[in-house]
């Protein structure tokens, strides 16, 4: 597994003539692609990207057959590999999404495993880098790896970057009962990626012993899996989790959900539920036949299933991939011991309650009679004390209209990501060395449009535009202001020392510490890079006492 391919800068005569007759328009600029480094011999095949400045860039490389006809809901089986150079100047498309969060102009289709490969110019076989493999997230819905492009991280941080789809929804996540890899197939995905990533990390001058996987939002819920996963293990050797935690998801309300659940939802469900789910979704879709539900069901066209992926948006456990719930796994130990970087936004909970109040989209404004009944439905008795733990009275720095919103975007910050993300911390820092933080920048760029005047603050996902250069999922780009710029390149900083050595330090940054137990954290400001007591900050101990 760990034997990875060399770098294809000796190709020869016949494979870069064979380069150039694929991709006659990219080669016609220079006519010595193995030698310029945009040629890289695989395992799979040879694949032709693009030279710039500072990196080099292949995308949309296979890393496994495409789960198509029969190969819908089956376990990842490897490429068929090819002989001349492929075209990899322009990524796959992505996995087959509603239209939710999906990058504007995307193509979308089932056949989708693929990989973006952004690696330093220099890298060789003889001056290996670090490579960090990127998880989007998405709600295990939704989502790309080309959404995020890594090359400031690769250049600056001089390692190997890699972004890459899996399947999503009802096609990674839907059960039946007597399916092989039922409910996992999008976190097997992410395994044949990195598997293919250790075979062929040399070639493109990585170290296939120092792989940092690194995930945000569902991203870090699939991290957090892989940490219990035994298929996983000698798979990676750091890494990062970002804006999730590992275990439930508490009363939280989307747009178009008329009120939040009073039970906890969480992103792992013991199988027998989810075949069950499968199985009713099987008689809705016309194919009760159990003997012959699954050929049915594969004999349907995408769009038919799709809209059904929203009901599919959590892994099984109790299965070869996560014998045991990640939840319970990581607070027993049970998970493979690697140093972790674990942390989350300081207003998490604000992107999705913008687009509950955003008119342009079909909000409404939330007055304080909405919030004491969203409060009611999502905490019943306990719900009058968790008004007096977040009063709108509180939140008014944006004015009054938007003090109720605030309030109930600083519950679901607090419950639903903060304060179970240090419960993670604690427990993975028991075991294995552990650096926490909280991403704290008050202008931080929005992913998704809010009303004008809604205060967005450090939102869900605005640390990303940090590491990465992204367009928005509606195409406009995100820019960052000269003191953001500043912080990003310490945040680079920090992210790639932890790939290279196993801890984030940045250069003219303060050190940031081990973890301890009992939340202090790494805050990331561009006016302050300093400690926090995050328990505090976001009313812990209170959310321990709420059922």
């Amino acid at each position: 597994m760990r034997n990875a391919a060399r770098i294809g800068i000796a190709a020869s005569a016949g494979v870069l003539a064979a380069a150039l007759t694929a991709a006659p328009a990219l080669a016609a600029g220079s006519p010595r692609a193995a030698e310029d480094g945009r040629l890289v011999t695989t395992t799979s095949g040879p694949v032709l990207g693009t030279v710039g400045s500072d990196v080099r860039e292949f995308s949309g490389i296979p890393y496994a057959a495409p789960p198509v006809g029969a190969l819908r809901w089956t376990p990842p089986r490897p490429v068929t590999p090819w002989s001349q150079a492929r075209d990899a100047t322009k990524p796959g498309p992505v996995c087959a999404q509603g239209p939710y969060n999906r990058p504007v102009g995307s193509t979308v289709s089932e056949d989708c495993l693929t990989l973006n490969v952004t690696t330093p110019r220099d890298a060789s076989a003889a001056r290996r880098k670090p490579v960090m493999v990127f998880v989007h997230g998405g709600d295990l819905t939704t989502g790309s790896g080309s959404q995020f492009e890594p090359r400031r991280m690769a250049a600056q941080g001089d390692v190997v970057v890699v972004t890459i789809n899996y399947r999503l929804g009802i096609f990674g996540f839907f059960g039946h009962a007597g399916l092989p890899g039922s409910g996992t197939f999008g976190l097997q995905d992410q395994q044949a990626a990195l598997r293919w990533i250790r075979h062929n990390a040399a070639a493109f001058g990585g170290d296939a012993r120092n792989v940092t996987l690194v995930g945000q939002s569902a991203g870090a819920v699939s991290t957090c899996g892989q940490l219990t996963s035994p298929a996983a293990k000698g798979l990676f050797d750091r890494a990062v989790i970002q804006s999730a935690s590992c275990g439930s998801y508490t009363p939280t309300l989307y747009p178009g959900q008329p009120a939040p659940a009073t039970t906890a939802t969480t992103k792992w469900k013991p199988l027998t539920e989810i075949d069950a789910q499968g199985g009713a979704l099987a008689k809705t879709l016309g194919c009760e036949d159990q003997a012959d539900a699954i050929a049915c069901l594969r004999g349907l066209g995408t769009d038919r299933l799709l809209a059904h992926t929203d009901e599919f948006g959590s892994a099984a456990y109790g299965t070869p991939t996560l014998p045991r719930n990640p939840e319970a796994a990581i607070r027993a130990g049970r998970f493979t011991r690697v140093p972790v970087v674990i942390g989350h936004t300081r207003d998490e909970g604000r992107m999705v309650t913008a687009a509950l109040v955003n008119p342009a989209i079909g909000g409404t404004p939330m007055t304080e009679q909405r919030y004491v009944e969203l409060t009611d439905q999502a905490y019943g008795a306990q719900a009058a004390e968790v008004r007096r733990h977040y009063p709108p009275s509180a939140y008014t720095e944006a004015g009054a209209q938007w003090a109720p919103a605030l309030a109930w975007a600083a519950i679901e910050t607090d419950r639903t990501t903060a304060c179970p993300v240090l419960r993670d911390a604690d427990a993975i820092a028991r075991r294995t060395p552990v650096h926490a933080y909280e991403f704290a920048d008050p202008n931080a760029p929005t992913w998704t449009a809010v009303p004008a005047g809604f205060p967005a603050g450090a939102s869900h996902i605005s640390d990303l535009t940090y590491l990465f250069d992204v367009n928005r999922p509606d195409g406009t780009p995100v820019t960052l202001s000269a003191a953001q710029r500043s912080l990003a390149a310490t945040m680079i900083g920090y992210w790639t020392a932890f790939a290279h050595g196993g801890t984030p330090v940045a250069d003219g940054a303060p050190s940031w510490p081990a973890y301890a137990a009992g939340g202090h954290v790494r805050t990331l400001a561009p006016a302050r890079i300093g400690s926090v007591d995050d328990a505090t900050e976001h009313q812990c101990a209170f959310w321990k006492t709420v059922r």
